[in-house]
């Protein structure tokens, strides 16, 4: 008997505890080949219905608040949840049994059904929980350049995962969380990194993009990784590693876009912010007040100044702002560029071979913006910058 006892004790404690790893999967050879942009059946394409294995689907529709429509053997019931307030990003997912799961994208929140509960008629909320660190839409006054957006939800393996970011002071970061399906018990947690979870895959686990920078419009995936929930085994490691591991590492080598277009470094920052973005589909200006300062971060690498870069973009608002007219949908700053930049060589024969993905492209795109457009770069920057206060010219 005594002997059994001490068997069953140092069996227990010799039992290896489960930690999110991150394994690589395959490099990207190609990042044009994957569209992040497609709301249906793209790799960052969030679907707004699931089903569960009784053939009960699950469809999500996003207004004022979310409605979350359960339609079991012709039966329908409905759940609704506050305060969404029109954020459109489908967080919705089925799991293995009767549960589905939901997360608020305005507040980082998270709620676990039973369909069961639903069609018994009780209280269908099995567990809640919310995602730290986020800035809800509410908590900002809605300034979307510091606010935080639940983006993806996925289950696996029993397990669900929420990615969110969060966006402070105009830096941003991913982040990522795992809870049990059936008791919302948290397993484990990371962030910040630049990983996007993959949303096609079929895999037995989560499988995410990495590698592409930390801002979804210029996102350009180098590599895939494995996330799962295991014991470590051989030589792995905790996934936290992982991640400081790749962000202390060697950036992999491409042509810089900007290098000294020009002597001030607050318009090299304004040329940044008006760049198209990788995943920009058109010749389009898309700069607005929603955009972060950190945007310019990817164009200018280690060049890239957070106060310079908030700098250039108070005086890109600014410029809004004096062309803004009585159409408010209609966006100043690309007015300007399509009537005074556009028509005129060399942006013409650059705009008729519209190519953000080509480093080269963007370097000449971002050379012809300042030869046509650095007069009134100038301009702004006397105006908006200089004669405030925040910046002083000194004599060389």
């Amino acid at each position: 008997m005594s002997l059994g006892f001490v068997l069953v004790v140092a069996s227990l404690t010799v039992a290896p505890s489960s930690t999110l790893i991150l394994e690589k999967v395959r490099s990207v050879e190609d990042p044009r080949g994957l569209d992040l942009r497609d709301p249906v059946a793209g790799d960052r394409g969030v679907p707004r219905s699931c089903s569960l294995a009784d053939n009960t689907t699950v469809t999500l529709v996003s207004a004022e608040d979310a409605s979350i429509e359960v339609e079991r053997h012709g039966a329908k019931k409905q759940v609704v949840v506050k305060n969404v307030r029109g954020l459109g990003r489908p967080t919705l997912a089925c799991g293995d049994s009767d549960d589905f799961y939901y997360a608020n994208p305005r507040r980082g929140q998270i709620y676990a059904y039973s369909v069961n509960r639903l069609f018994r008629g009780e209280d269908p909320v099995v567990w809640t929980r919310s995602v730290e660190p986020f800035a809800g839409m509410d908590d900002v006054d809605g300034v979307m350049t510091d606010a935080s957006v639940a983006t993806v939800v996925q289950t696996r393996q029993k397990q669900v995962l929420v990615e969110w970011f969060f966006r402070q002071h105009g830096v941003t970061g991913f982040w990522h969380e795992v809870f049990d399906g059936a008791t919302g018990a948290e397993l484990g947690k990371i962030g910040p990194s630049d990983l996007l979870v993959k949303t096609n895959e079929k895999d037995v686990w989560w499988i995410l993009f990495q590698g592409g920078g930390n801002e979804t419009v210029n996102y350009v995936p180098q590599h895939l990784y494995r996330l799962s929930y295991r014991p470590l085994a051989g030589h792995e490691q905790p996934a936290a590693q992982t991640i400081e591991a790749l962000r202390t590492g060697a950036r992999p080598p491409r042509l810089k876009a900007i290098t000294k277009l020009s002597p001030n470094p607050v318009i090299n920052h304004m040329i940044a912010l008006l760049s198209p973005t990788r995943t920009t589909p058109n010749a389009r200006i898309d700069f607005c007040p929603a955009v972060p300062a950190q945007r310019a971060s990817y164009w200018l690498g280690e060049e890239y100044d957070r106060e310079l870069g908030t700098l250039a973009r108070n005086i890109l608002l600014a410029f809004f702002a004096e062309r803004q007219v009585d159409d408010r949908s209609a966006n100043p700053v690309d007015a300007w560029f399509q009537s005074e930049i556009a028509p005129n060589e060399p942006m013409k024969t650059l705009l008729a071979h519209f190519n953000p993905q080509d480093d080269l492209w963007v370097a000449q795109y971002q050379q012809a913006l300042l030869h046509l457009g650095g007069p009134e770069l100038e301009r702004l920057f006397s105006q908006y910058g200089t004669a405030t206060g925040a910046v002083v010219r000194t004599k060389e």
